[in-house]
């Protein structure tokens, strides 16, 4: 952590210099050997984030917006990404340029963050930050359960806010996946300058299961372009039979593969929308 934070981090646990530590797991709370959010144990978390061992991942949970917009950060703004989660160990919120991020009581005291065989289904900073985003934002219902599916949906909406208050620029929305639109996002992910997000449905992710209802319930960031089997990008002629590869943050992996022999129509099928933010 930043030498203006870790200094107030204490080993032992029990609190801050200040006043109680604001997170704490309820089946493994202070004082238990298993607890997750100790400060040694944050701080090796966020030692191995910072030098890009491990990159955000919602796990279990429905977190896959919150963790499309702190992957980016990562990548941008380390040190914004750092001190984000410093100050929520320490205090329970934090603010990222405009970005006001302060969970509910229920979030800071999850449940459900192990399961039966006790391991973690969520690591503590991606509960820390992810959880935090995604119950900041909501007015009705509280995140505090990686189950907790409903509470953790993130729109399209939710997304562009994230980005523009956290300091990034709404550039485009893209929805029909044509060949000119495709080759359009494939220009935008060319260019350092942007990223490209998108609302997929994940059954076409590999290692995944198509779904029997196709309806939109993933974000991912493109890590790489939309490209033909042969690996050049794809062209205005493509046909809806041709096999297309992309990579894709998601899931912590930065270079997730589609389905191998995925064509050009089912890609149109399970893709939804790209959001394309300026840094």
């Amino acid at each position: 952590m930043s030498n203006s934070t870790s200094g107030n981090m204490k080993d032992g646990d029990t609190s801050t210099k200040i006043k109680p530590r604001p997170f704490i797991s309820k089946q493994h709370p202070l004082n238990d050997t298993k607890d997750p959010f100790t400060a040694v144990k944050v701080k090796k978390e966020l030692t191995d984030r910072m030098e890009l061992k491990t990159y955000p991942s919602q796990g279990a949970s429905s977190l896959c917006g919150p963790a499309a917009l702190f992957y980016c950060l990562l990548i941008d703004h380390p040190k914004l990404y750092n001190d984000a989660v410093a100050e929520l160990w320490i205090n329970g919120k934090t603010i990222i340029n405009d970005l006001n991020i302060e969970p509910s009581t229920n979030a800071k005291n999850p449940e459900d963050l192990f399961n039966a065989k006790d391991e973690m289904r969520i690591s503590a900073i991606d509960w820390m930050t992810l959880s935090s985003l995604r119950d900041s934002t909501n007015n009705l219902i509280d995140y505090g359960s990686p189950f907790s599916r409903v509470a953790g949906i993130t729109l399209p909406v939710d997304i562009i806010d994230w980005f523009k208050k956290a300091g990034y620029r709404h550039v485009d929305t893209l929805i029909f996946d044509n060949p000119k639109n495709i080759i359009k996002i494939n220009g935008y992910k060319d260019n350092s300058n942007y990223h490209v997000i998108s609302l997929i449905n994940s059954g076409f992710i590999s290692r995944q299961s198509l779904p029997t209802v196709n309806l939109p319930n993933h974000w991912v960031v493109w890590t790489d372009l939309l490209r033909n089997s042969d690996g050049s990008p794809i062209r205005s002629d493509i046909k809806s039979s041709d096999t297309i590869k992309l990579k894709l943050f998601t899931w912590g992996e930065i270079a997730r593969p589609l389905k191998s022999d995925l064509t050009f129509s089912e890609f149109q099928k399970y893709h939804f929308q790209a959001i394309v933010v300026g840094k």
